[in-house]
């Protein structure tokens, strides 16, 4: 079969879609005598929502249309690094998150259709940007914070444009200070590591040597490895690779999109398999539900997903340490 059929509601009981894939996974996971799912996993497994079509119609618009309001309203202007910095804002960040900017990044940023509430203005002695989730690190936001913004308040680039003292810099806030926070990125970076690699042993997991090279790194997206187990668990994928829109992120900054399709007895699958792969990845709840999910053409001419979660990458997301479910061998 190329795609799986979502259970339809009915009278007497009829089990939940979240209750019916949540042991789907339990099943495949017996199957193949795993003993611990880590947080993750089952944090994306109780994250579905029961109404697949209602969030397809929804989920699969949203990112298109603030997208294209920041294309609009950077239309006609000149390409700078703070104008190009504010559309990779507008389009990359979730608007749930809070920046940290000078006044005149803020009012461009709303400008662009990030919400005003979630705007944090830095003037001198006005504002801790370590109160906000990132800083917009602009020359007058360095002129203000000095080498603090780098060293104390924002240690981590997600993003760069522009080179020298124009430059405009995304940057992660630190609210415990950037030990802390360096401490945290290097333990979640092992977390992806080492959850990474146990997905490569996974056999419903297909690779390509650069997909392979990307998990063994801890270079994937806490929540496309979280995601991908799910998708694994109902029908067999293959992962081409992963990427980032994110010019000049830091080396340990995990990369937020994969490029991925379905396999049926080893051949590629249709397309409406990937729709129903779409249908799953926008059903979830927002904290796991992609900013796109796009059909694209490989090379090779075959269609695939491509994948892509809001900057920032949530940290801590994948505990190995804290096993959730424990399944006794069968």
């Amino acid at each position: 079969m190329d795609t799986w059929s979502h259970p339809s509601p009915q009278a007497g009981g009829e089990p939940s879609w979240p209750r019916v894939l949540a042991t789907t996974v339990q099943l495949w996971l017996r199957r193949r005598r795993l003993h611990r799912v880590y947080v993750a996993l089952v944090a994306v497994v109780a994250a579905l929502a029961a109404g697949i079509g209602v969030a397809l119609a929804q989920g699969g618009t949203t990112h298109r249309v603030r997208q294209s309001a920041a294309q609009a309203a950077h239309a006609g202007r000149t390409a700078t690094p703070a104008s190009q910095a504010a559309g990779w804002v507008a389009a990359q960040v979730s608007h749930t998150a809070t920046v940290a900017c000078d006044p005149a990044m803020c009012a461009s940023l709303q400008r662009d259709g990030f919400p005003p509430g979630n705007l944090v203005p830095v003037r001198p002695g006005a504002a801790d940007p370590a109160e906000a989730s990132l800083a917009l690190a602009t020359p007058a936001l360095r002129g203000t914070l000095g080498g603090a913004l780098a060293t104390r308040y924002a240690p981590v680039a997600l993003a760069s444009f522009g080179t020298g003292s124009g430059a405009v810099v995304i940057r992660a806030a630190a609210p415990d200070g950037a030990a802390a926070y360096l401490a945290r990125l290097r333990a979640d970076l092992a977390a992806r590591r080492s959850v990474g690699a146990e997905l490569l042993h996974n056999p419903a997991v297909g690779v390509t040597s650069l997909a392979r090279q990307q998990l063994s790194d801890g270079r994937a997206d806490p929540r496309l490895i979280a995601t991908i187990g799910v998708m694994a668990a109902l029908h067999p994928v293959h992962l081409v690779s992963f990427g980032d829109p994110s010019p000049g992120a830091g080396p340990d900054v995990p990369l937020r999109s994969v490029l991925l399709y379905g396999v049926t007895h080893g051949v590629t699958a249709g397309n409406a398999l990937l729709s129903s792969l779409r249908g799953l990845l926008l059903a979830q709840q927002p904290s796991y539900r992609p900013a796109t999910v796009a059909t694209v053409r490989l090379s090779t001419g075959q269609s695939a997903l491509r994948v892509v979660f809001s900057a920032p990458a949530p940290l801590g997301l994948l505990d190995t340490s804290q096993p959730v479910v424990k399944l006794s061998a069968p």
